[in-house]
């Protein structure tokens, strides 16, 4: 079979262009590895599920901390909620959150919460999705734009990159890809739908439709 099925339990990782989530996981995973890696002194994982990013750490951190609820797909270090991170003021260097805001009431107290924790000069890396299907139901409330991001930055004092991680093409082919796949006469299809979203993609996409952003950035100092 050319499909590439998806591991179970579900957990983030480095599709191949056969995978249903080849379009949106690997332009994340990769985005991901390149910040990750420049991290240095110590990283607070917000919603660190199974820590599946860990490993991208570079060889200057010196502590990583995951913090989330308990269950069956989390192995947090400390146990706590995004809303309410139980560790000290100004602890941290590097605040990680990916693909968590969208699962919680008020983003902006997981921002303020960011920030508190974080250093003079702290560095946060934020994902967030921008279109994607309905996921962990009743605990799905947001999806965000350029605009509300660039918002949110100004408003706590961001200063950074904010990226578009697959523009319009990638939308179409993702969501196409996600609907074929369960169906069984025409699943082979979703390999090539990669191929060609990705391809186009990467000629020119708007990003009026986009799958997922990606902050990189500092706290600016008071």
């Amino acid at each position: 079979m050319l499909l590439q099925h998806l591991p179970s339990p579900y957990r983030p990782f480095l599709p191949s262009w056969r995978s249903p989530l080849y379009l949106h996981f690997r332009p994340l995973w990769l985005a991901l590895e390149r910040s990750l890696s420049t991290c240095e002194g110590r990283v607070l994982d917000i919603g660190c599920g199974m820590q599946p990013y860990r490993h991208m750490l570079g060889s200057r951190v010196v502590e990583y901390v995951g913090v989330d609820r308990i269950g069956e797909l989390t192995r947090p270090t400390i146990v706590g909620t995004a809303e309410a991170l139980p560790v000290p003021d100004a602890s941290f260097d590097v605040v990680m959150c990916t693909m968590v805001l969208e699962h919680v009431a008020d983003p902006r107290k997981v921002l303020a919460e960011a920030r508190r924790v974080l250093a003079p000069n702290g560095r946060i890396v934020l994902t967030v999705p921008g279109v994607w299907p309905t996921h962990e139901p009743p605990h799905d409330h947001w999806r965000f734009t350029r605009f509300g991001l660039e918002g949110l930055m100004r408003e706590f004092g961001v200063e950074g990159e904010l990226v578009s991680l697959g523009g319009l093409w990638a939308v179409v082919g993702q969501m196409a890809a996600l609907a074929l796949s369960p169906i069984r006469v025409v699943r082979e299809l979703v390999p090539f739908i990669n191929v060609v979203a990705a391809w186009l993609d990467h000629i020119g996409s708007r990003e009026d439709l986009t799958l997922a952003w990606m902050i990189d950035g500092r706290i600016r100092s008071s």
